[in-house]
């Protein structure tokens, strides 16, 4: 089944996110003009900063969605970042029962587990061809699982050890450095 141009996901979600964008200037404008920044205009700054981020978290899983790749990746993804979407909108205009710790823990879970599977997908639009980097590639999509593993674990249990934070800080940055070294070193042409 083909999607017609002017109606991909991936258009979609661009144009919600500058829609976005352009909704919270406006908004910034006139609370600065006026003067006025009461709780709803919070609330409603809020839901549009939460719909930009669900549009940009969600580009990687929609851009694979629509080329019919990694589809077992990229359907949890825009699930996962649904999820962290609407618990953001509960939390954002729920009564305060909603601000509870179980809600804080899964909502923080949701949002990474959305961030991690879509960084891991944003990996895998690149296509390189050498062996090294193909091991680059998986290795850093190895390591952001394990990133978020660390991330969940912490948030439920409340508690990091030292050993377990320089591990973290390692991972992070082993994750960093494939993210940003594989789209630049696949743009170089590797023939091993």
């Amino acid at each position: 089944m083909s999607i017609p141009n002017n109606i991909k996901p991936t258009r979609i979600a661009l144009i919600t996110l500058v829609l976005c964008l352009i909704a919270s200037a406006m908004l910034g404008i006139m609370i600065v003009l006026i003067g006025d920044f009461g709780e709803r205009q919070i609330k409603i700054l809020g839901t549009v900063t939460a719909l930009a981020g669900f549009s940009l978290i969600s580009l990687p899983s929609l851009f694979n969605l629509e080329r019919q790749q990694y589809q077992l990746v990229a359907k949890p993804g825009i699930f996962a970042g649904l999820i962290f979407f609407l618990l953001i909108l509960i939390i954002i205009w729920g009564s305060g029962d909603f601000g509870n710790e179980i809600m804080g823990k899964s909502t923080f879970s949701a949002g990474v587990v959305g961030f991690g599977l879509n960084h891991i997908l944003l990996l895998f639009i690149v296509k390189p061809r050498a062996k090294a980097l193909q091991l680059i590639q998986k290795f850093t999509s190895v390591t952001i699982c394990f990133v978020a593993c660390i991330l969940i674990g912490t948030i439920w249990v409340e508690e990091m050890p030292d050993p377990l934070f320089r591990i973290l800080i390692t991972l992070v940055i082993l994750d960093v450095l494939g993210t940003i070294s594989l789209p630049i070193l696949s743009r170089i042409t590797f023939n091993r």
